[in-house]
């Protein structure tokens, strides 16, 4: 494995997540400039199967008032750490596992747009891994 991809599993191991809905995708802050741009589907996976994903965002499923995703995602991961990180380099998915038993799944489906990017911080240096459409990694 490319040791960039591992350099970014082992920054965001030990830190809190914060998710924010923005107008064209979402945003996982895991704090001191380190986070995720999610432009592709995501889940969030419990014990009991799929707790959340992005698209239960704004549907009503028969409730009073519709799936508040980002809220909900805040409330499930509300004390929670990332305790491991996995880059598959074939598909470029990520796999954030939590310290409450959560799953994050960032799912890239595209073979030609990138499907999320993270930032974080690498000896000193600002470095984004980016999940390219078809499954690669990039750098910047």
């Amino acid at each position: 494995m490319d040791d960039l991809a591992l350099a970014f599993e082992a920054a965001v191991v030990g830190r809190s997540c914060r998710v924010e809905r923005r107008e064209a995708d979402w945003m996982f802050d895991l704090r001191d400039n380190v986070g995720l741009a999610v432009g592709c589907h995501w889940r969030l996976v419990s014990a009991d199967g799929i707790a959340l994903t992005d698209e239960d965002d704004g549907q009503r499923f028969g409730l009073p008032a519709p799936v508040d995703a980002e809220t909900n995602a805040n409330e499930l991961l509300a004390g929670a750490t990332v305790s491991s990180a996995t880059v598959d380099c074939l598909t470029a998915d990520l796999c954030l596992r939590f310290s409450n038993g959560l799953r994050l799944d960032l799912l890239n489906n595209s073979s030609g747009y990138e499907g999320w990017q993270g930032g974080f911080d690498r000896d000193g240096n600002a470095v984004s891994i980016i999940a390219m459409g078809g499954g690669s990694l990039a750098y910047l």
